[in-house]
């Protein structure tokens, strides 16, 4: 991974092959098929999309199966799928001919690797690409499909054009991208700080307003479509239906008491995605029964089953991802890491705010909702540093500008093998069985 971009120039041929977007295609279907075990032509713990595309199908939003209600919205006799409908108009197709089946952890390989090429489209750093692909939890939002997983794998795809359409100054096709994925994961649509900013930005005066109506118009459309979307189901528009939901009674009741978005919810949140660390020995820190105990009362998380073990209420994104570190590197004040920083944040902050941490899960998800910003300020701000230093006035940020660049490869190393444990640890979980003894021939 020799200089800026990550190239080889040793290799010639080989190393343009490893620029290529469809050689990172191509091994990010095998990667992510490979984790996905024998499972990959099943149907995951919480196929939901499935359903409620085969729903959509028969002109309805309710679902006609109930088998499994955990996570759905019940009103009377009726289930609805909580969240946003884009994941199941995508199936729609796929469910019309394959019938209701069809796998969604399939589904789910094949929309993560496109999102991995996309990536290396975009940014053509091999190294970046790389994190993203198994460095994060991406990786294990690939393999094991559900109905929350599989939402954000498509709004990344989805935030990752709008992302793409704004770097080319398509403003239209980039309010298009992210009404998209505002109609799968609604956090997204926050990211709209991203374009506006950059638009006031980068044009003078009255050139802005032609570029802002374009992003805009789509978006309105987006936003109008969920609001009716909520009225045919709850006969609200504003109603997102969380109080009808059938799941864990500590998350419920949190919402029942407090509602779904509280600044009470705040220095949970930030806890568990900045600072929470694994479980030695089953040791847990005492600030998080007392930040979190809205979720906690009466829960012990201690688990001594190993040395250590994963938090399940979420953990450090700097712990889970030590390569994240290089986002102190995105210092410049150029107009597009500058909207990046306020995307992210504009993202991030609401998320903060909410009730739930993400529920059982390795890392801390919601941190995915924002990957299109902060991909792009790795990919635009981490260097090599200059003996004179390009990046840093002189002194303590050169310095460290120029330690983060020295541990890059480390960090991207540690980054795969943390994320690998996370997602082994994680499959058993959901599916059950291990991924070795499934590959062995266990039952499912």
């Amino acid at each position: 991974m020799a200089g800026e971009s990550g190239s080889l120039p040793s290799l010639g041929g080989w190393g343009r092959l490893w620029h290529a977007p469809a050689t990172w295609l191509v091994l990010a279907l095998l990667a992510y098929l490979a984790a996905a075990g024998l499972m990959y032509d099943e149907q995951s713990l919480a196929p939901h999309y499935i359903h409620l595309a085969d729903a959509m199908l028969h002109g309805q939003l309710h679902l006609l199966t109930t088998e499994n209600l955990y996570d759905l919205l019940v009103v009377g006799d009726r289930a609805y799928v909580a969240g946003s409908p884009m994941p199941a108009i995508m199936m729609m197709p796929l469910i019309a001919i394959f019938n209701n089946e069809f796998s969604d952890v399939l589904f789910n390989v094949v929309i993560a690797a496109l999102n991995v090429a996309l990536v290396q489209h975009l940014f053509r750093k091999p190294w970046l690409t790389l994190l993203f692909a198994v460095g994060t939890p991406h990786l294990l939002m690939a393999a094991l499909g559900s109905v929350w997983l599989t939402a954000h794998v498509v709004a990344i795809l989805f935030g990752l054009l709008a992302v793409g359409a704004a770097r080319g100054r398509h403003w239209l096709w980039a309010g298009v991208w992210l009404a998209c994925a505002g109609l799968a994961r609604p956090t997204l649509l926050f990211g709209g700080v991203f374009f506006g900013l950059l638009i006031w930005l980068v044009y003078p005066g009255r050139d802005r307003l032609r570029p802002l109506i374009l992003f805009a118009l789509p978006m309105l459309l987006g936003v109008a479509a969920h609001a009716a979307y909520n009225q045919a189901r709850f006969g609200s528009p504003l109603d997102f239906g969380y109080e009808y939901t059938a799941g864990a009674e500590n998350i419920t009741g949190t919402y029942a008491r407090y509602s779904g978005f509280n600044p009470r919810f705040l220095p949970c949140n930030l806890f568990v995605s900045l600072a929470n660390p694994p479980e030695v020995n089953g040791y847990v820190p005492p600030v998080l029964y007392r930040w979190c105990d809205h979720l906690l009362e009466g829960v012990d998380l201690s688990d001594r089953s190993a040395p250590v073990v994963p938090n399940p209420l979420g953990m450090s994104l700097f712990l889970v991802t030590p390569a994240f570190l290089l986002l102190f590197m995105a210092r410049r004040r150029d107009p597009q890491t500058l909207a990046a920083w306020a995307g992210v944040l504009a993202v991030m902050v609401p998320l903060w705010m909410y009730h739930n941490t993400g529920s059982l899960q390795f890392g801390y998800r919601y941190w995915m909702d924002a990957a299109p910003f902060w991909l792009l300020l790795l990919a635009e701000n981490v260097r090599p540093v200059g003996a004179k230093g390009e990046l840093a006035p002189a002194g303590f940020l050169n310095t460290l500008d120029r330690w983060l660049w020295q541990l890059k490869n480390p960090l991207i190393v540690a980054s795969v093998a943390i994320n690998v444990w996370g997602f082994l640890w994680l499959y058993k979980i959901f599916v059950g069985v291990s991924w070795l003894a499934l590959l062995q021939g266990a039952p499912r």
